[in-house]
């Protein structure tokens, strides 16, 4: 793997033009999320690599007053569709047009949202994942522990993405579907250590290659979605969920179970059809954010990935360009 020095190309203003108050920092970083290498957090920075189209794109996003600030590095030439592309997939990557007043309102109601809500108030949810790379990341979180998912994801960064540095910062960056379709099951079986999900993502590579984002808006997601070899009705809400930004809906597996369960009822675990049913009777139309609310704020204080030290940037790109040797 070469590393790939990208250029700046622009630089974007985006105002928050939702209503309520907006958390810059736990909207780009959620403490729960393990390390891909695609994105780096400090307390001031986020730096995140996209595809759009023919490019790679490195980005640096900031804040202030009210707006962020994305500074833009790409690897070839930076047309007007590609301004357009990008500009639209910030937006709703990181909720900036999303109304956060009326979660705000009735969170303030509930008992067991008062300190996550006081931590995190203006969060948002973070998914700067296509449609594409939101199945891959399902499909890695299939049964399995966060250590599992996280030497997955590397495999297949290292091995199929691309790296490239930037602004200062060197990051991973996804493969396309099509360029995963030239990769064979076996090679994700063996050189990638995927287990029985090397079978399933060819057929990934092929729907994704087949069927944009564009093409897939305003489709029923989750029905869709379990066209796909290997999905099924979990996997295809957890897909579904994230690629609309649904503040409804959210999965629930093992782990979020218990979170929720101890919260909401002050049990060591429940029945997911109890935790849901619950859920949706305190947060009618805002059950997910309550409950990305809830599982964030649990892993506040010892998160899976925590944030970088600026002091700490050199010895983090260190570790990722010793990986291209």
């Amino acid at each position: 793997m070469t590393l790939l020095h990208l250029d700046h190309a622009d630089t974007l203003q985006l105002p928050v033009t939702g209503d309520g108050p907006f958390n810059i920092l736990h909207t780009l970083w959620k403490p729960s999320h393990y390390a891909t290498g695609l994105e780096a957090h400090t307390r001031e920075s986020s730096w995140r690599t996209f595809r759009v189209g023919d490019l790679t794109a490195g980005v640096r996003l900031r804040y202030e007053d009210r707006t962020v600030i994305a500074d833009i590095h790409t690897d070839g030439d930076y047309k007007p569709h590609h301004r357009e592309q990008l500009t639209a997939r910030l937006i709703a990557s990181y909720g900036l047009d999303e109304d956060a007043a009326a979660f705000t309102a009735l969170a303030e109601q509930v008992p067991a949202m008062r300190e996550p809500l006081a931590a995190l108030a203006g969060m948002r949810q973070s998914c700067p994942e296509d449609y594409f790379e939101i199945a891959v990341i399902a499909l890695l979180l299939q049964n399995t522990t966060v250590s599992r998912t996280t030497t997955m994801t590397r495999n297949l960064l290292t091995h199929h993405g691309k790296l490239v540095h930037f602004d200062g910062i060197t990051l991973r960056a996804w493969f396309t579907p099509a360029e995963l379709a030239a990769v064979t099951a076996a090679t994700l079986k063996e050189k990638d250590r995927l287990g029985y999900r090397a079978n399933s993502l060819p057929a990934f590579a092929a729907f994704f290659t087949d069927h944009t984002s564009d093409e897939l808006a305003g489709e029923d997601l989750v029905e869709v979605f379990q066209e796909i070899k290997g999905v099924g009705p979990y996997t295809a809400a957890v897909m579904a969920s994230h690629a609309s930004r649904d503040p409804s809906v959210f999965g629930i597996d093992v782990w979020n179970r218990k979170i929720l369960a101890r919260r909401i009822f002050d049990a060591a675990d429940a029945d997911p059809t109890a935790i849901t049913r619950r859920m949706n009777d305190l947060f009618p139309g805002h059950a997910g954010t309550a409950a990305l609310y809830l599982v964030e704020h649990e892993y506040l204080n010892a998160p899976v990935a925590p944030l970088l030290d600026p002091a700490g940037i050199g010895a983090w790109n260190q570790a990722l360009e010793a990986t291209a040797a």
